[in-house]
């Protein structure tokens, strides 16, 4: 694998020392040592042959030691591209970090499940449905992969009493997962193809609210939830005639281990946090400013130690940075542009394009990370004319969330194989019909309210 990774990296940096790109595509030299470098990282980001954030770092090494000095005259200073790397979008996920890092560190996550399932009423369809919108809740402002291991884990006790071909336990083991990756898109902190889209509709000067990203997409993930316990329930449920493994559910007791009145200030300060982003419209302070305030407030009054600062996911933002680097790139050299205009992409309509790029990250993402797909596919749509980019890059972002067929699709996915009882074809069934599902849930009920919002007009087919 690492022979092939190293003899693939040659291949695709070694056409552009002979100026082979300039006559296969008709570039200029910048265009070139961009497209080199595109193909470089977006085949690191795909294999993970070497750490993802050390990737994101060479996306800034490539691009100030080889792009910047190759480009000649008229080129951008390295503030360009050192920039990305702390950037408006940047602040906005630390502060999204900070505040799942409070959730898990005070057990509000674990509490708020805890509710959920104890109060079903020995019924497993409530029990599936209410984890599923539990999960997807928490997902809005935490990490899936962490919230679906932390649901998993609250049920484990009882899925060790049921047998492994059990409907229940079955179902659990496809709603929290798939609840999972459906609640990232939520918000725009969710999950980081949100993100990443965000930034780069920033940079293009598209300025989409917390609030607007929330009215359009939390109907998206409500519905394709509820479609989803629709599906387990026809497929599983029915099937289900014993309430005997919902009274012996067993979940973990809460451990009293910090202080009820840091608590509930942690509480107030999240919640003024998140009032904030979704007020940002109305008071004119940025979302990436507000997402300062749990920062410092966590860290600055000890609500949150140097041990709990020093295990953010850093390394994810590193990883964001790059892939905001190597769209700004794009957008700089005109690569982007370059690739609409060959593809005739600008002659198209705002839906046909929404639909076009969503598709195409929903399908790269079922083999792909959502988050190589992203950093693949929406610098792409940043070329394209400015009345299109919008709806371009909202269906390119929430596509690449919608994908969850396989076990490799997404880490919540796979840690749910892991309990064992679910086979391949199983999630493939079950996974590629939500995946199809929810896609026609956000390309319908998600374009009508975008319409309504007039953030994109769909007028015209």
């Amino acid at each position: 694998m690492i022979r092939a990774g190293l003899l693939f990296s040659i291949l695709s940096i070694f056409p552009a020392f002979l100026g082979w790109y300039q006559l296969w595509f008709g570039l200029t030299p910048a265009q070139e040592i961009n497209l080199a470098i595109a193909l470089l990282v977006s085949f690191l980001w795909v294999t993970e042959l070497i750490p993802l954030y050390v990737t994101g770092f060479l996306v800034l090494f490539l691009e100030l030691i080889w792009l910047l000095p190759g480009w000649g005259p008229g080129a951008p200073k390295t503030i360009t591209f050192l920039s990305c790397y702390f950037s408006e979008t940047i602040l906005l996920f630390l502060g999204g970090f900070v505040i799942s890092s409070a959730i898990r560190f005070y057990g509000l996550d674990a509490t708020i499940a805890r509710f959920v399932i104890k109060n079903t009423k020995g019924s497993a369809f409530l029990l599936v449905l209410s984890m599923g919108f539990a999960t997807a809740f928490l997902s809005c402002f935490m990490n899936n992969t962490a919230t679906a291991a932390m649901m998993l884990g609250l049920v484990s006790s009882m899925m060790k009493s049921l047998d492994e071909s059990s409907p229940l336990r079955k179902s659990i083991l496809f709603m929290v997962p798939f609840s999972a990756n459906l609640g990232g898109i939520g918000t725009p902190v969710g999950t980081l193809p949100n993100v990443i889209g965000i930034a780069y509709l920033q940079e293009k000067g598209f300025q989409i609210g917390f609030l607007d990203w929330m009215t359009f997409a939390f109907p998206v993930f409500i519905f394709s939830v509820l479609i989803l316990a629709g599906i387990l329930y026809i497929v599983y449920l029915k099937k289900e005639r014993s309430i005997q493994s919902i009274r012996l559910l067993q979940v973990q007791e809460e451990k009293q281990f910090v202080s009820s009145k840091k608590r509930m200030v942690s509480i107030v300060v999240i919640f003024i946090t998140i009032l904030g982003w979704i007020s940002s419209d109305w008071h004119g302070v940025s979302n990436g400013t507000v997402a300062l305030f749990p920062v410092i407030v966590f860290f600055g009054f000890s609500l949150l130690d140097l041990k709990e600062f020093r295990n953010l996911s850093w390394d994810v933002l590193i990883l964001m940075g790059g892939g905001i680097a190597l769209g700004k790139a794009f957008e700089e050299t005109g690569l982007a542009k370059h690739f609409v205009t060959m593809f005739m992409l600008g002659e198209s309509s705002q839906f046909s394009l929404f639909l076009f790029f969503s598709i195409l990250s929903l399908v790269l993402s079922c083999f792909l990370s959502n988050t190589s797909v992203a950093n693949l596919v929406l610098p792409i749509t940043m070329g394209l004319p400015a009345e299109l980019i919008l709806p371009a890059a909202i269906g390119a972002t929430i596509g690449a969330s919608l994908a969850m067929p396989l076990p490799v699709s997404t880490p919540p996915n796979a840690l749910a194989f892991s309990y064992g009882g679910i086979r391949s074809l199983e999630m493939v069934k079950i996974g590629g019909a939500i995946s199809i599902l929810s896609w026609i849930v956000f390309t319908v009920v998600g374009g009508l309210i975008l319409n309504q919002l007039q953030i994109v007009d769909f007028s015209n087919f």
